[in-house]
């Protein structure tokens, strides 16, 4: 009920002391509470309709900063379907701010309807400039009420390069309702040595127990993301994987022979739920589930047929795991003036076992991040990940597990600590406009692995994403 209280009391404090104009033919009002110093200096929202209202607005000799100006003009907008599969905007509304001031709204405007954007923009500042010259220097402002608060001025800024978490973190934001985003990421991962704990096994001590000596491990894969905002506080998420696995081991005869393996993984799907969102924290829950479509039957390929000991590959060799998997957690994102910080405990449980008589260990993955924007576009990002892997439980009845260590189900689970350097950047105009591309590299900082496995692995990760319609996502 209070609610209802404000808003009525601030439209009856416009009603006194704006003036409130109307153009019928572009169904566009303007309220106008105190006089513009129009040679003071201006910034916009970065959309579509902020750029029609800026160019107008300089063609009239008006000063536009990002960094150093009095009044902002904060904009947003909605659009319908011209023809089946075209939207266009339809109506926009908008806040002018005096910053000096308190952030004080000094007017109001509004199109209901509009077929031509530029003409319509236009209009409006014609009308703005015109009533402008009427108001005198003792009109009332009005304070910002409930009912502003979605103003993109209010709003989480997701037009900065920071407002996304590094390239490695999946479903770490939401869409509206209606919101569409399409990624693509590439990531490729090597390992060399091979650890007992935190120790380095050589060569000769390995043999003593198996007969291949595995050197290193090569994992890329390709990764397709999609995003849907189902209503506002509600987004589904989607990942599928490509992925190309190769092993290098040595026989005790010295001859290297390679493993390969590759194809389509586990589809992971994620919903979304919004708990907390406003301009400096965001606030969302992880709950899904991985389908098993990835193979858990490739076999060795090798010109020596069962090289590794059985037709069948290892563990780490095949593609998926052969079962569901739950997925529950949630992200924490905060953005401040030049900077952001987030954190995703994910966890991840294995509900069954697989065809093959086993089941992949639980894993406990913890990111926590900080990002720094450089400039509008660019922002460098810090970030440490703590792994906690179980080992496989149950076992393949077809590998020997004396023949190399990826064969025994003993040699899995580990704790890692990664850090990350990324490059993340946000591009608001021109052909990459809506487009976010970003950088990571990953290393070891801390590795403790169970039994004998290959690690000390590095990692690169590139990510391209893309929103049509909605800046910055």
């Amino acid at each position: 009920m209070k609610r209802y209280l404000i808003i009525l009391i601030c439209c009856f404090s416009n009603i006194i002391s704006a003036q409130e104009v109307r153009s019928k033919k572009d169904n566009i009002t303007l309220r106008l509470v105190n006089k513009i110093d129009l040679s003071s200096t201006f910034n916009i929202t970065d959309n579509k309709v902020g750029e029609n209202i800026k160019k107008t607005f300089e063609e009239k000799g008006l000063n536009f900063s990002s960094d150093d100006n009095r009044y902002f003009i904060s904009v947003s907008f909605g659009w319908s379907y011209r023809r089946s599969t075209e939207l266009e905007i339809d109506n926009y509304k908008g806040l002018i701010v005096d910053k000096i001031d308190g952030d004080k709204i000094i007017a109001e405007f509004s199109c209901s309807k509009t077929n031509n954007i530029e003409r319509s923009t236009q209009e409006l500042i014609n009308l703005l400039m015109f009533q402008n010259e009427k108001v005198d220097n003792n009109g009332k402002f009005i304070d910002i009420s409930e009912h502003f608060m979605k103003m993109n001025e209010k709003m989480w800024d997701s037009s900065r390069p920071d407002s996304h978490a590094p390239s490695s973190i999946l479903a770490d934001h939401t869409h509206p309702r209606g919101g569409i985003m399409l990624g693509y990421k590439f990531t490729a991962s090597q390992g060399e040595n091979n650890y007992n704990g935190d120790k380095i096994f050589s060569r000769d001590e390995i043999s003593t127990y198996y007969d291949r000596h595995v050197s290193s491990q090569k994992f890329n894969t390709h990764s397709l993301e999609f995003m849907y905002g189902i209503k506002d506080n509600l987004t589904v998420f989607s990942n599928l994987n490509y992925h190309i696995k190769e092993s290098t081991f040595i026989s005790k005869q010295n001859n290297v022979y390679t493993l390969n393996s590759s194809g389509i993984g586990d589809v992971e799907i994620q919903f979304l739920y919004n708990l907390l969102s406003n301009k400096n924290i965001k606030i969302h829950s992880n709950v899904g589930l991985f389908l098993p479509t990835g193979s858990i039957s490739k076999e060795d390929n090798n010109s020596l047929h069962g090289a590794n000991g059985s037709g069948i590959l290892a563990y780490s060799m095949q593609i998926g795991n052969g079962h569901f998997s739950s997925v529950t957690g949630f992200t924490v994102f905060s953005q401040f003036k030049k900077f952001s910080v987030g954190i995703q405990p994910i966890y991840k449980l294995s509900l069954h076992e697989n065809s093959r008589g086993y089941k992949t260990g639980n894993q406990i993955s913890v990111n926590y991040w900080g990002a720094v924007n450089l400039s509008n576009s660019i922002s460098i990002s810090f970030r440490q990940n703590y792994l906690n892997l179980s080992g496989v439980t149950g076992e393949d009845s077809e590998l020997d597990s004396t023949v190399m260590i990826l064969n025994n189900k003993n040699n899995t689970g580990h704790v890692l600590l990664n850090s990350a350097l990324g490059v993340n950047f946000s591009f608001r105009k021109g052909l990459l406009k809506n487009k976010r591309i970003s950088f990571e590299y990953i290393l070891p900082t801390y590795m403790s692995y169970e039994g004998l496995q290959v690690g000390n692995f590095h990692s690169f990760s590139i990510g391209l994403q893309y929103s049509p319609g909605h800046m910055g996502h």
